[in-house]
């Protein structure tokens, strides 16, 4: 054997060392997205608009060339804008309304004693209460671990004035604590409540007493409905938390997004108040009406029933206007007989609504003619003020409430149905995804970071958040009111529902909206996440068929609409089952867990899941990994995540925990040997894909809504699929994303990038508009460039939509003549009616030279070896004799003459196995393995490879292959190939989500004699019209020597293999360099120095 085995040895052994690294026991977000589930029969595909053939002139205009414009960048730049936005948006941050006075008096509840419950507690609660075991004191709010089934304690000694007790009621009361709470005064059970974000409260007047008082807080936790890890295994339990939280600051599990932890995490205090006191306020707007309706629930806690009346005033909150002022409403009704009904005294008379024991609901009629309308340019607020009072006008109780004038709607009527309406105007919704980080930002108490966020998101031109699979702390809300950001709500359920908590849910439901229906900013609602099929194979457990959720689906919409008759809902996020009711919404991970939803391809070419017909559709999520900036790395991370000194070529993204990068890496780029060029190859495959996928869904206008996945990490490490790091560092991602959300935007749509000379390029032009205008005065100029200079120039009248995509033309030209390889830049920009660019795109088209036919003689075997050999121009032959290479795709026939095969390759002969299925084969003398690509089939090969024949290549050439018979692109490999001894021409990975594997071969080789074995996984019959593909092929069928040419200036000599690289050298060296590593190989040298 010679010495190439060692390197393959090398590089593959590599495999047994990754497999090592530590890894999460289960990916489950990888396992979500890569199952396959039958549709319905009753779902249609969309399919791509037929183009009308309008084609743009290409001949050369120099007036309608123009310079690349300035777009955001950097992170300097980035913060120079968000100043200026906070300038924008501070006047509308303003509360001018008259001051209300106060009615309430409290005490803070902000430092408890803390520690986890014992098996001993159940038995002696008592000592429990007395402040027995170790304890610590912890701020509120306060979240973590532990996970799963466990119980933590909250003790609290706190004292009461008697001042506190003249009020006549005293309420213990929380914003939020997660999950099961059960409230104790002075050894008495006070009240308990389940769900972690809802706001919930207690009489304690009876309980507590002037004095010390000693609060105790038990909080239970459980598995989620979707399931925790339990030593490898998905443990399920009865806690509605779907899969995000705010995380707690520990990096192996607290920093992930998913840790379902526990803990009084919002704020709580005891506080004063009269028996009759305002409970919750509400104001449904009605604009179109001009007016409004504010429903006002009165508590009693009297045990008497009791006139009261109202003093109701509407100010505007940011701005200065009075719409009402202290107007009195005496709550009163009219008696209205039953049909059939005995006649009444009472009948039709007018009688005044007495407040009884408990909650009292009031609806009072409000004009707001003259109002301002809010919205995300200009949200203007305003402030409902009410004073209860007595019927000797003293006062009880007085509260108040920011609110919008604001509709929103959806059309389920006209076809196609799904159409949003904000103000009246149509919408398409553009956002992300958000997991924690604002949370964190009303944990810390960090306002400021909090309204940067949101105008972080604003800047990045989105308009909407979706809060991923939980609703949130109400500052949250009321920030998106102040500055005008939309948002949708999601009640957290993810996957299914476990059938004892079919009334929970409904519970939470009605919670959920009413914590979210007083907030302009919230557009609408989700039930749960990513519904599956018969309860993901758990059916005992949890509801299993479609007609059982369409029952839960029915109950939910009861409890929202009720609560909240203008309601719009969007039912799933990620159907995994559908249909579901309202708005088709679809998760696309196709440029990370590959495949998922349809073909990345098959996205860009116009296509997309398949929805309800006579629907438009939506896409909840999207979007791949990009790595931590290393200074985010170095500042936060263990050590153990970090390259260790003098081994950095050893570090890989696996150190990470639940970290994705370098399973999935080899499905899209290429292996990296440092920290840093981990992190750019990430942020590179970040950027792409976030333009490459944001852009398709701009051109299809049948696409009303998406959001990336995801916005900003709250801690390092969270889940790195965001596009922000926790420092608030922006990734190009960011930037990428930002360009393609831009309101009035140019698209560029090609289903190939490389050509040969005389080919034509044709290239779809489009724009795509959000706005409500359609601007007529417009201009679309577009030009070819080469090396930063202008080949030919353009322009014609833009096309403009309002709020839709237009295809504006095709620009087709011939490929031109080349030497060389030669990237080319197609510009185009959209420009105002004063010449101003507003938006520009490009797309590189890369030129390559023709290939000379192929001079071998070649024996084909089977329908892509006969189809590769004639692309190639070979000259085919009957049977093996005189036969230079046999191309073969049929494993059989080969095995069927294997004895002969082998003695033809080894007295020189070369065999072509082409795309040989899975199995366990006997190539030669040698075992091979195939398997199966994981996560369906990839659409990229690494050719960074020792190989001096793949040395022509460029790292990212064998990705996104044009595939002529599909009409678009397709995968490019299907099987890796595993060999001892081979050497590698195409490399790739076999990771599965509990382990990486490390590399495998998608191409290689092995010396058999005097001939040669090559085996190629890389699809090549049917797509050498992608010049690599044909590069390649010629490789496998004509090259198996090196060839080297002389350059004389100086006695240096060039390097060239395959007439497609050069690099420098002095011509001995460069022979001595290759033929040490692979000997037994056939040189050429027309001179040696």
């Amino acid at each position: 054997m010679n010495a190439t085995p060692k390197v393959t040895f090398a590089l593959l052994s590599l495999a047994a060392a990754l497999s090592s690294a530590p890894l999460s026991a289960q990916d489950k977000f990888a396992d979500i997205a890569t199952a396959r589930y039958q549709l319905r029969s009753t779902l249609v595909e969309p399919a791509p608009p037929e183009l009308p053939q309008k084609f743009l002139p290409v001949e050369n205009d120099p007036q309608a060339a123009f310079r690349p414009m300035h777009t955001l960048s950097t992170g300097a730049e980035l913060k120079a804008e968000l100043a200026k936005l906070r300038e924008q948006y501070a006047p509308y941050m303003k509360d001018v309304a008259p001051a209300l006075p106060v009615s309430r008096a409290s005490v803070p509840l902000d430092v408890f004693d803390w520690r986890i419950g014992t098996e001993a507690d159940a038995g002696d609660f008592a000592a429990v209460e007395r402040g027995e075991g170790e304890w610590t004191a912890v701020k509120i709010p306060h979240y973590g671990a532990p996970l799963g089934r466990a119980v933590t304690y909250y003790r609290k000694v706190v004292d009461l004035s008697p001042a506190m007790f003249r009020a006549g009621a005293l309420f213990i009361c929380f914003k939020g604590v997660d999950y099961k709470a059960e409230v104790y005064v002075n050894g008495t059970l006070a009240g308990t409540h389940t769900g972690f974000f809802a706001p919930f409260e207690f009489n304690i007047a009876k309980l507590a007493r002037p004095g010390k008082n000693t609060i105790l807080v038990k909080v239970s936790n459980d598995y989620t409905t979707t399931g925790n890890s339990l030593g490898g295994e998905n443990v399920r339990g009865d806690k509605i938390y779907a899969a995000t939280g705010p995380g707690y600051d520990e990096p192996v599990q607290g920093w992930h997004h998913c840790p379902a932890g526990m803990g009084i995490y919002q704020t709580c205090r005891i506080e004063a108040r009269n028996p009759m006191h305002v409970n919750d306020l509400f104001v449904r707007p009605l604009p179109e009406e001009n007016r409004a309706e504010a429903w006002v629930e009165i508590n009693n806690f009297n045990e008497t029933q009791e006139n009261v009346k109202l003093v109701v005033s509407v100010y505007g909150q940011n701005f200065e206007q009075t719409i009402l002022k202290e107007m009195e409403y005496i709550p009163s009704s009219t008696f209205i007989p039953g049909v059939g009904d005995l006649a009444k005294p009472t009948d039709n008379q007018a009688v005044r609504l007495k407040m009884g024991h408990g909650v009292n609901y009031l609806r009072i009629p409000l004009d707001m003619t003259g109002f301002r309308w809010w919205n995300p340019d200009t949200p203007w607020l305003y402030q409902l003020q009410v004073t209860v009072q007595d019927e000797q006008g003293n006062e009880l109780d007085a509260a108040k409430l920011q609110f919008g004038m604001r509709s929103f709607t959806m059309d389920t009527v006209s076809v196609p149905r799904g159409r949003m309406y904000l103000n009246g105007e149509q919408i398409r919704l553009r956002g992300a995804n958000t997991m924690g980080h604002l949370q964190q930002c009303v944990i810390r108490g960090d306002t400021a970071q909090l309204i940067d966020d949101i105008l972080l998101a604003k800047l990045c031109n989105m308009n909407y958040l979706r809060l991923t699979q939980r609703p949130v702390q109400p500052e949250i809300y009321e920030w998106f009111d102040k500055l005008g950001l939309l948002n949708q709500t999601d009640l957290p359920l993810f996957g299914s529902l476990r059938r004892n908590l079919f009334s929970e849910a409904v519970k939470q439901a009605e919670e959920m909206e009413r914590l979210v229906r007083k907030h302009p900013s919230t557009i609408m609602v989700s039930y749960i996440n990513e519904r599956f099929p018969n309860a993901e194979g758990q059916p005992q457990r949890s509801f299993g068929e479609l007609a059982e959720y369409e029952r839960l689906f029915t109950a939910l919409d009861q409890a929202v609409l009720i609560t909240n008759p203008d309601r719009v809902i969007k039912a799933g996020d990620g159907d995994y089952d559908p249909p579901s009711p309202g708005l088709p919404d679809s998760h696309c991970y196709n440029g990370w867990y590959n495949g998922h939803g349809l073909g990345l391809g098959k996205m860009h070419r116009g296509y997309w899941q398949s929805v309800k017909p006579g629907w438009l559709y939506a896409c909840g999520e999207f979007g791949s990994e990009g790595l931590d900036p290393e200074e985010v790395m170095y500042k936060y991370y263990p050590k153990g995540w970090l390259p260790v000194k003098g081994d950095e070529k050893s570090w890989t993204a696996n150190l990470i925990p639940q970290a994705q990068t370098h399973r999935f890496h080899y499905m899209w780029y290429n292996t990296q040997d440092n920290l840093h060029d981990w992190v750019r190859a990430s942020w590179d495959h970040q950027e792409w894909v976030t333009k490459f996928t944001t852009e398709a869904f701009r051109r299809d206008g049948r696409m009303v809504s998406f959001a990336i996945h995801l916005f900003i990490d709250a801690f390092p490490s969270g889940w790195m699929k965001t596009i922000m790091d926790v420092d608030r560092g922006p990734k190009p991602a960011y930037f990428a994303y930002r360009n393609a959300l831009a309101p009035l935007m140019t698209s560029l749509r090609t289903d190939r990038w490389t050509f040969f000379p005389g080919e034509r390029v044709n290239v779809e032009a489009w724009v795509c508009n959000d706005r409500n205008d359609a601007p007529q005065d417009y201009t679309l100029h577009y030009q070819l460039e080469k090396e930063g200079r202008v080949v030919w120039a353009h322009s014609v009248r833009a096309d403009i939509p309002r709020n839709d995509s237009r295809f504006q033309g095709f620009i087709d030209f011939e490929a031109p003549k080349v030497g060389k390889r030669t990237a080319y830049q197609l510009r185009i920009s959209l420009n105002d009616a004063a010449g101003n660019p507003v938006h520009q795109n490009v797309e590189t088209i890369e030129v390559f030279p023709a290939l000379k036919k192929s001079a071998a003689k070649v024996c084909a075997v089977g329908d892509k070896a006969a189809e590769l050999a004639a692309a190639a121009g070979a000259v085919t032959v009957p049977s093996l004799s005189g036969a230079q290479v046999m191309l073969c795709d049929d494993i059989a026939a080969y095995n069927k003459d294997k004895e002969a095969i082998d003695a033809w390759v080894a007295a020189g002969g070369k065999l072509v196995l082409l795309e040989l299925p899975a199995g366990d084969y006997r190539i030669g003398a040698d075992d091979v393995k195939v398997e199966r690509t994981t996560m369906g089939e990839y659409y990229f090969a690494s050719p960074e490879v020792p190989h001096p024949l793949m040395k022509a290549f460029k790292p990212m050439d064998f990705k996104m292959w044009y595939d002529p018979a599909a009409g678009y692109v397709q995968p490019l490999l299907g099987h890796t190939v595993s060999a001892p001894g081979w050497t590698p021409l195409l490399l790739s990975g076999n990771s599965s989500w509990v382990e990486d594997r490390g590399p495998v071969m998608a191409a290689c080789e092995l010396r058999h004699g005097k001939g040669l074995f090559r085996i190629s996984e890389v699809k090549l019959a049917g797509r050498t019209v992608n010049p690599v593909a044909g590069y390649f092929a010629d490789i496998l069928i004509n090259r198996s020597k090196i060839e080297f040419t002389l350059s004389v200036p100086d006695g240096l000599c060039v390097l060239s293999v395959c007439g497609l690289f050069a690099a420098g050298s002095r011509c001995c060296r460069a022979v001595v360099s290759v033929a040490a590593a692979f000997p037994g190989w056939t040189y050429s040298c027309p001179f040696w120095c």
